[in-house]
């Protein structure tokens, strides 16, 4: 049965940031019946994947200080954004790798706290720690089980790799003797399926970018019964082929100009060799007729070398924009997916998602009915200050948003470096602008005052508010 959980709360020490988590202990008397060997090596080795605690006996509190820089809860991470396949996999792998490493330090795993709010991870590689508590034991299968189930809800339904993973494993944690370090197999396989469908994929957006006929997308679309793999293959093949005869031909093509360039070239210095040396030595005498021709050859030799030259540099020009235009259009596995999903859409389908995007683009150009505000009026809210050198101004209309200098997890992107990751978070709350602190290194700073570690504050008109060296006011 698990045991009760403890009085968890936050401190910040200088440029250190602590969860604590503590429980009475009757003023010390089981102090030290309660120091058995897990908890000393928990304390006397730093095992990765688990956060660095320290102990403290207060007023008659043991307290465990866990170190949390720059890290972030899992419940505050996804308090806004939906778990992708990629960071699924490293919080799920960084868990079973966990319990792999607990056995090398004779401990069982009853101590771990599986709980959303207790699981920290490092918001740029995406890297979970655990926290470790001694005098806490808790049934491992069932912890994990209901961490799989409070994932879930968390999870981007639209990332059918995420779904596909996430309700494997859950269907595995329902058997009640499932061992979590299958799970790391289990993590394989579904990679290697999720590989094997996106070489699929790229076959269909590369038979999709490089044919020209609609015969073909119609055949790949709709021929069910075919091998699609072997289709595929053999239109990537094709395709291939062609492009590299192209290659091969145009080459030479812009090798044959520069040679016909240059005979011209070497025509006209003939010529005029001749010409010139009838005019400097008079030993060679030329009648007027041949004299006559000789211009002639050299005039159009001039105006034919001309054309070839212009012809040659023309046709190298165009190959650089071929090849440039081959490179920017090199797209991401992502992408793929996204042609792929839609090109095997229904074509009514299709012309639904055209019509919904025009209609997406035209909004503001539409017009109805004046709504009646009434009570429900809301003030605008903004932060002013200044960025960059540059006075600015930004709503507050999309809440929550974070503050922090990295700009995947932060929607107020500040380029300083005395920033967090993920700073501070606007919030509201009964029709209130809150400031919560997430965390952060060097505060946040309130009207003169610094918030605890994870303290939330409502905000008023006027308020002055710090991130590192950044300021703003709020309207």
């Amino acid at each position: 049965m698990r045991e009760e959980l403890p009085n968890i709360s936050f401190e910040r020490s200088m440029n250190h940031n602590y969860i604590v988590l503590s429980k009475c202990n009757f003023f010390g008397k089981d102090g030290e019946k309660r120091t058995d060997y897990r908890t000393r090596m928990l304390l006397e080795n730093h095992i990765p994947g688990l956060l660095k605690v320290t102990h403290r006996q207060i007023n008659g509190e043991s307290k465990f200080y866990y170190e949390i820089n720059s890290l972030q809860s899992l419940e505050r991470l996804y308090d806004k954004r939906e778990i992708r396949y990629d960071d699924l996999t490293r919080l799920l792998s960084g868990c079973v790798k966990l319990f792999d490493r607990l056995e090398e330090y004779l401990l069982d795993g009853a101590q771990i706290m599986i709980r959303p709010e207790l699981i920290y991870v490092d918001v740029e590689k995406m890297e979970p720690y655990f926290v470790c508590y001694p005098e806490y034991e808790g049934d491992v299968r069932l912890s994990f089980m209901e961490f799989i189930d409070e994932i879930l809800t968390k999870i981007d339904h639209t990332d059918e790799q995420a779904v596909m993973l996430g309700y494997q494993i859950y269907r595995y944690t329902r058997n009640p003797n499932y061992v979590i370090s299958e799970i790391e197999k289990m993590i394989e396989h579904v990679i290697v399926s999720i590989a094997q469908r996106r070489e699929q994929a790229i076959g269909i957006f590369a038979e999709k970018s490089l044919s020209v006929t609609g015969e073909v997308r119609e055949e790949l679309v709709f021929d069910k019964d075919r091998n699609t793999s072997s289709h595929f293959c053999r239109i990537q093949e094709e395709a291939s082929e062609e492009n590299t005869r192209k290659e091969d031909v145009q080459p030479k093509k812009n090798i044959a100009d520069l040679v016909g360039g240059i005979f011209c070239v070497f025509i006209v210095l003939c010529a005029s060799t001749i010409l010139l040396g009838t005019r400097v030595s008079h030993s060679i005498q030329l009648s007027r007729n041949n004299e006559f021709y000789l211009y002639g050859a050299t005039g159009m030799a001039t105006a034919a070398a001309v054309l070839f030259f212009c012809c040659f540099i023309k046709k190298r020009r165009q190959n650089n924009s071929a090849v440039s235009i081959k490179n920017n259009t090199d797209c991401t596995e992502q992408d793929i997916e996204d042609q792929y999903a839609y090109f095997c859409q229904p074509p009514d389908t299709q012309q639904n998602d055209k019509k919904t995007n025009n209609e997406e683009m035209c909004y503001s150009n539409t017009c109805g009915e004046t709504m009646y505000l009434g009570d429900n009026i809301v003030e605008e809210r903004i932060l002013c200050g200044r960025l960059n050198g540059k006075e600015v101004h930004i709503p507050l209309d999309r809440l929550p948003m974070t503050v922090g200098k990295l700009a995947s997890v932060s929607d107020l992107v500040l380029d300083d470096t005395t920033v967090s990751k993920m700073h501070a978070r606007f919030e509201e709350h009964n029709g209130k602008v809150y400031l919560c602190d997430l965390n952060s290194t060097n505060g946040t700073i309130h009207n003169g005052v610094m918030l605890e570690v994870n303290q939330s504050v409502a905000l008023e008109p006027g308020d002055k508010l710090r991130f590192g060296r950044t300021c703003f006011t709020y309207n």
